[in-house]
C-alpha cells in the first residue's frame, strides 16, 4: 500500500529547524540584555538561514497580494507590506521562557531595511570585517521577522485576508513553537479552546 500525503507547511518546517538551532544556542549563551551584544558562528549561521527565509517567503507574501509581482529585494517588499498589511511593521513577538520581546520589523523603511537584515548583508559580505555583527539580538530580530512573515504569509494563504481570526491560522502551524510566540490572542488557548 503507498503511502498517503497531504501537503505540508514547508516554510513553517524550517523556522521550526532554525528555531531549535536557537534553542541550543540559549543553552551557551544566556539570553539577556548583557549578551544582546555577544556573537560567534552558530549565530552568523541562524541569522543568514533566517534571513534568506525571510527573503523567500516575503516574495511569497507580496505575490498573493499583488498577483505577478517578481521583485525580490527587500526595497521592493516595503510599499506592498505598508499598503497591504497595516500592522505588521508594529507586530511583536516574544520568548516567554527567556522575558523577551522585540518589534523585529519596527525600524525597516522604505530608505533601510532592519537592523537585523543590515547585519545579515554585513556577515554576509564582509564577514572578515563584520562578523562582530553575528550577534545574539540580530540572531532573535532575524528569527522573530521569520515567524512573523511566516505566519502571515499562511494567514494569507488560507485565503482570508489580514482580517482572518488569527487562531485558526496558528493552529494549522503544527507542531507549535517551543519558544517564539506571536501576540497571545493569536492562539486559541487565549481565549480557552
Amino acid at each position: 500500500m503507498g503511502i498517503q500525503y497531504s501537503p505540508s507547511k514547508i516554510h513553517w518546517n524550517y523556522f521550526l529547524a532554525l528555531e531549535r538551532d536557537f534553542e541550543t544556542v540559549a543553552r551557551y549563551i544566556e539570553p539577556c540584555d548583557a549578551n544582546n551584544d555577544t556573537f560567534s558562528l552558530e549565530l552568523a549561521r541562524i541569522i543568514m538561514a533566517a534571513t534568506q527565509e525571510v527573503d523567500v517567503v516575503m516574495k511569497l507574501l507580496c505575490e498573493l497580494m499583488q498577483p505577478g509581482f517578481n521583485k525580490d529585494n527587500i526595497k521592493f517588499y516595503f510599499p506592498i507590506i505598508r499598503d497591504n498589511l497595516k500592522d505588521f511593521r508594529e507586530e511583536s513577538v516574544t520568548l516567554p521562557r527567556f522575558g523577551m520581546t522585540s518589534s523585529p520589523w519596527i525600524d525597516w523603511s522604505e530608505e533601510n531595511p532592519p537592523l537585523w537584515w543590515r547585519a545579515n548583508n554585513k556577515i554576509k559580505h564582509k564577514r572578515s570585517k563584520e562578523f562582530h555583527q553575528a550577534t545574539f539580538k540580530h540572531a532573535f530580530n532575524a528569527m522573530g521577522g521569520l515567524l512573523l512573515t511566516v505566519a502571515y504569509y499562511y494567514n494569507l494563504q488560507m485565503g482570508s485576508g489580514i482580517e482572518h481570526y488569527w487562531p485558526n491560522v496558528t493552529a494549522t502551524l503544527m507542531p507549535t513553537s517551543t519558544l517564539f510566540r506571536l501576540k497571545p490572542n493569536y492562539y486559541n488557548e487565549y481565549y480557552g479552546v
